[in-house]
């Protein structure tokens, strides 16, 4: 491959380069590869706006998700007596102590997002910990007992009727509209410009 390049050519970029301003795409430069990608695109304020439309959306959306200090404290409370369970079960390897420890860590999940989801979490949070019974049981202690299932099928179903009669309430107290919609709107910018 063979450049040509006349003395104005090479003129031109050295000043260029010495003003610090960038160059306009000439016949020199746009050959260039990845010359296409660094241009601007003119969008730049819809790109901020729409950033910031995320942005906003995201943080009110999280500050309604994320549960207070009193929920955490008491799922925090709960997850470290499950894991004094859970320690004991699996270093003397103590099928009887998952039981208690598998409950409990699924009740400190439940506990914790209990005020958010209307009391969803806690049924939800127990059908996980029997699961869990059940996995941990087949996998570390070699029990093929199918007991857990039982309790974890029913929790799990009252959980959904549970959550679909809160649905309403949860849409039409304005709860996750607003946020939804920031979140939408910055989106539809940010692929507008594509």
């Amino acid at each position: 491959m063979q450049n040509d390049y006349s003395e104005q050519d090479t003129e031109r970029v050295r000043q260029a380069e010495s003003a610090g301003v960038e160059q306009q795409p000439g016949p020199l430069l746009s050959a260039l590869p990845g010359r296409g990608v660094l241009a601007r695109t003119g969008n730049e304020g819809s790109n901020l706006a729409a950033l910031a439309l995320i942005g906003v959306g995201l943080l009110m959306l999280l500050g309604r998700i994320v549960p207070g200090q009193a929920e955490i404290m008491g799922g925090m409370i709960m997850l470290t007596i499950a894991s004094c369970f859970l320690f004991f079960a699996f270093w003397q390897r103590v099928y009887g102590l998952l039981i208690p420890g598998c409950l409990m860590a699924g009740l400190s999940i439940g506990v914790t997002f209990a005020r958010v989801s209307s009391g969803v979490s806690v049924l939800w949070g127990l059908a996980l910990g029997f699961l869990a019974i059940l996995l941990m049981g087949r996998s570390w202690f070699n029990v093929r007992s199918q007991w857990p299932i039982y309790p974890a099928v029913p929790l799990f179903a009252v959980g959904v009727i549970v959550a679909a009669a809160q649905l309403p309430k949860f849409f039409v107290g304005g709860l996750i509209w607003l946020p939804l919609l920031l979140i939408g709107a910055g989106l539809y910018l940010g692929w507008r410009r594509h």
